[in-house]
Order: C-alpha cells, then sequence, then structure tokens
C-alpha cells in the first residue's frame, strides 16, 4: 500500500469509527466507508452499488490494496481488539468503562459495548457538568470516541451514507454496535429508508448506531435529561485538539466554571454549535468548530457573556467588537436571542 492510500484509508477508518466526520474526498451520495467482517460478502456489497466514487470497502485478509477495496487485519467489532493496516498502523477499540483503567498506547477507538458502558459515559458527563473535570482518557489526542452522534453529539453527519458496516452473517447497520438496516443485497436507498424509520420512532437522535448495545428506551431517557451532552462532546474535542498542541490546565466554560462572575445564563449548554471558551492562567482560547483562537481574558468573558446570554454586564461597544471579530473572520456569531438551541427542536 502506498502512503497515499494509507493516508487515505486511516482518514476513512477514524471516521467510520467516530461518525462525527465525512472525509472530503466523498462525493454527497457515496457511501464513505464500508468496513466488512468477513470478505466473502465483497461481491454481494458491490453488485448492490454500495460503493460508489470515493468509497473505500475494508475487507478482512492480507494483500495489496486494489482499487477501493482495503485488507486489513484484526477487528474494530471487540473490545481489546486491534485493526490493522500492514504492519506500520495499528488501531485499538476499547471499551469505555475500562477506559480510565488503561494506557493509551496509540490509536485509540473507545466504544459502548453496553449499559456499563453508557453509564460511565454519562457519570463522567456529570461529572464534567457540575465539576469541571474532564476524563483524561477521553481528551487524550491519540483517542476518538465511537458513535457520537448517538450519544448526544450532531447527526448532521452520520447515517448511511457516512458508513456502514456488514457483519460476519451479513447483516448491514452503522456500526458493530447498531440496530440493523438490512443484509448485503441490499442497495443505498433501502437501507437509507429504513435508517430514516427508525430515527422516526425515537425522540432522541440516532437511534441506529447503539441500538444492539444499549435499550433505546434508557438511551433516549438518558439524552432527554441531558441537553448539554452535545455541548460535552464538542468540549472534548476542543480539549483534546489544544492537548495535542501541548496546552494544559484548561477550564471550559459552563462546565463547572465560569470565566465571568457576573454569567449566570446557560443558554449555550444546550447548543453544540456556539463557541466554546476555555482558558487557564495564561491565556484564553475561543473555538469554532475546527477554528481556534487564542485571546485574552477579557475578550473571552465578552464572548461567554454572549453566548450564555448574559450580557447585562456587557457594555454595547464591547459586544459589537466581539460580533465584528467572528463576522470579520466569516464566523457570524449566532448566540442565544438570534437562535433556536438545538436541544430545543
Amino acid at each position: 500500500m502506498d502512503s497515499a492510500t494509507r493516508r487515505r484509508a486511516k482518514d476513512h477508518i477514524m471516521s467510520w469509527g467516530s461518525g462525527g466526520r465525512r472525509p472530503a474526498s466523498v462525493p454527497e451520495g457515496s457511501v464513505a466507508t464500508i468496513v466488512l467482517a468477513d470478505a466473502r460478502h465483497l461481491d454481494a456489497v458491490t453488485a448492490s452499488g454500495l460503493a460508489g466514487p470515493g468509497t473505500l470497502v475494508f475487507v478482512p485478509g492480507t494483500g495489496e490494496a486494489s482499487g477501493n477495496t482495503i485488507p486489513y487485519g484484526g477487528t474494530l467489532a471487540e473490545a481489546g481488539a486491534d485493526f490493522a493496516l500492514g504492519e506500520d498502523f495499528y488501531l485499538q477499540t476499547q471499551d469505555y468503562a475500562s477506559s480510565a483503567y488503561m494506557s493509551v498506547l496509540g490509536p485509540t477507538l473507545i466504544r459502548v459495548f453496553g449499559m456499563e458502558d453508557f453509564s460511565a459515559f454519562l457519570a463522567d458527563a456529570d461529572r464534567a457538568l457540575h465539576q469541571g473535570g474532564f476524563p483524561e482518557f477521553l481528551i487524550t489526542p491519540a483517542v476518538l470516541l465511537a458513535d457520537t452522534a448517538a450519544l448526544g453529539g450532531t447527526l448532521d453527519t452520520d447515517g448511511p451514507t457516512l458508513r456502514l458496516y456488514v457483519d460476519a452473517e451479513g447483516g448491514i447497520s452503522t456500526s458493530p454496535s447498531g440496530s440493523p438496516l438490512g443484509t448485503v443485497g441490499d442497495d443505498l436507498a433501502t437501507l437509507a429508508t429504513r435508517y430514516a424509520h427508525v430515527n422516526a420512532a425515537t425522540e432522541a437522535p440516532c437511534a441506529v448506531s447503539l441500538g444492539a448495545a444499549v435499550p433505546e428506551e434508557a438511551r433516549t431517557a438518558a439524552l432527554q435529561t441531558r441537553p448539554f451532552l452535545g455541548r460535552y462532546l464538542a468540549a472534548v474535542k476542543a480539549l483534546r485538539a489544544l492537548t495535542a498542541q501541548d496546552v494544559g490546565g484548561l477550564k471550559v466554560s459552563g462546565f463547572g466554571n465560569r470565566l465571568a462572575a457576573a454569567v449566570t445564563g446557560d443558554a449555550d449548554l444546550r447548543d453544540p454549535s456556539l463557541p466554546l471558551v476555555l482558558w487557564n492562567p495564561e491565556q484564553a482560547y475561543v473555538v469554532v468548530g475546527t477554528r481556534v483562537f487564542a485571546v485574552d481574558h477579557s475578550f473571552a468573558t465578552a464572548v461567554e457573556g454572549l453566548i450564555s446570554g448574559t450580557t447585562d454586564h456587557l457594555p454595547v461597544h464591547v459586544q459589537d467588537q466581539v460580533r465584528a471579530f467572528f463576522t470579520d473572520r466569516g464566523l457570524p456569531l449566532a448566540t442565544p436571542t438570534t437562535r433556536i438551541p438545538a436541544g430545543a427542536r
């Protein structure tokens, strides 16, 4: 496998694992990544048209990559197991509940395999909200959390056009922990229709990717009573990015702490798309999506007030300056006064 193919394969498999980011090279309408647990299903998957322009299909076995087919070793469906691309890239899958006690030695995908894992995830999120501490293992740069849309993250990307998993018996879902959408031989339109049908029957986003691991009633109840989970996952992602830049000791606004004592609103906790404010004694940071801005504490305080819906302590000219900052960078600042929080839609 040449270096360009290997880089592309790594990008696709990490996208497939998290369910939260679409590889840029894949046209809309094509399935980005398909993982087969058994190579005997390759012909049926190909014949059904699931592999379109830009799709990568990962097939267990040895040999060289051919076209859109990438051979791999190991598995992505078992806790403690490794997935291998050749001899120089290994991705370990780990269950959430054990991850706090494990050392991260390389790229790791943390997955919810059952209620014990789901309960541990919720406990960590609750602790972060009330006490401000985030799990160290979860903000390690080499770690990705799997199936984030089903854990309260955004559903903008996930679904059959992002990723598919075909188990050893030929069942198809979006992940190894997912509820069934069909079987080999089904086309993309059929899978997408079933995906939409399953999600239409629930009140919480993404009822598919954890459907075989967590009872839907329990998952829905947990997400509905925790409208901050999308914001929590966005904060985890931001902390991971800053940790990769050797920035530590950070607090996150709204999670056990506020930079300004005057901030009493919490509208930002219900909308993961709003900017995040993070800080340590030396520096403050504002994170919008994948963009990170290093700012002084006073500017961060003003951003915090605007996104939380607490502006009485902010002069109008300061609010205007903050809005102009974002507008000049192509990121018009949406605040609770100009949008409906995601959790309320």
